[in-house]
């Protein structure tokens, strides 16, 4: 059997849903996988510099023995081989794409024994939070809860002329040292203050009123602390605005940032790098739509 598996970048908080609102991207890394007569064989086409492990501590090997656990069964011997775009440790779920490739993969392998809702909650048990291994599974713009080991997602459409502006800087940002610099206690009025917001974006999107972006994408959870961790955050936000983009944000922990606009995204991108170069910040632009799917997968025999 092969399988080859697409698998969404995604975005999270987009500004203030911290670990709970995540954006699928039109951007894609590919798994190929196919049952082998004997052992475990691990290939990446990476970019130069980029270290991904080639054994059993694979993050789509993880996602795989993962699922062949739960399952209470022995995972087969296979070769896997990874066609990675989505830059690492940059905010845009590099490492939720392998583990919910391997997801995908285990289950097609076991006959589909367990459902997306299952996977996301078991996506989100490896990686802690379920805000970028939902959209990278079903897609979309999600809006994840946890309760207790329970995981409950919603679903909202997309309008199609949403544009996401991404500037990823050249430096990366492991999400636990993203994560140390974050408050343990916050203020009562700044957990109203985002909650506003949160629910603002989804009525945003519902209605269509990219104006109300502006005020959205506001945060003061997680940004505001992780400002020191990402030079030129507030300056390329800035830009961003000023060329037309609806509102900005930090993708996920960091470095990233990015920018939306419901019109052609190019003077924004055009802007923000303008905007790195006069302050000496490295890095490149993008500019994708929302992916309506999550991860795909086809199958021959």
């Amino acid at each position: 059997m092969k399988l080859r598996i697409r698998v969404p970048a995604t975005t999270a908080n987009l500004g203030p849903g911290f670990d709970c609102l995540g954006l699928a991207l039109d951007w894609w890394n590919t798994i190929e996988i196919e049952t082998i007569a004997r052992g475990l064989q691990v290939e990446c086409d990476c970019p130069d510099g980029v270290d991904i492990p080639l054994n059993r501590h694979n993050l789509v090997v993880y996602g795989i023995d993962a699922v062949y656990r739960l399952a209470k069964q022995k995972r087969p011997p296979l070769r896997i081989h990874l066609t990675t775009h989505i830059p690492i440790a940059s905010g845009l779920g590099s490492s939720s794409a392998p583990i919910v490739g391997g997801l995908i993969a285990a289950n097609v392998l076991l006959g589909n024994l367990y459902s997306r809702d299952e996977l996301v909650t078991l996506a989100t048990r490896i990686e802690g939070h379920p805000d970028n291994v939902a959209p990278a599974l079903l897609g979309g713009l999600m809006v994840a809860a946890i309760d207790g080991k329970q995981v409950t997602v919603a679903r909202f459409p997309v309008p199609r002329e949403l544009r996401c502006v991404l500037f990823v800087p050249k430096v990366t940002l492991l999400t636990k040292k993203s994560r140390g610099v974050l408050p343990k206690r916050i203020p009562r009025a700044d957990a109203i203050y985002n909650a506003s917001r949160v629910a603002l974006w989804i009525a945003a999107l519902r209605e269509r009123r990219w104006d109300w972006l502006e005020v959205a994408t506001q945060d003061r959870l997680h940004q505001p602390y992780r400002a020191k961790l990402v030079p030129g955050m507030y300056e390329l936000f800035n830009a961003a605005k000023d060329a037309g983009a609806r509102g900005a944000a930090l993708s996920g922990a960091g470095p990233t940032i990015i920018a939306f606009a419901n019109h052609q995204g190019e003077p924004v991108a055009r802007a923000m790098a303008q905007t790195a170069r006069r302050i000496g910040l490295e890095g490149m632009t993008r500019v994708v739509g929302v992916s309506a799917k999550g991860a795909q997968v086809t199958r021959s025999d």
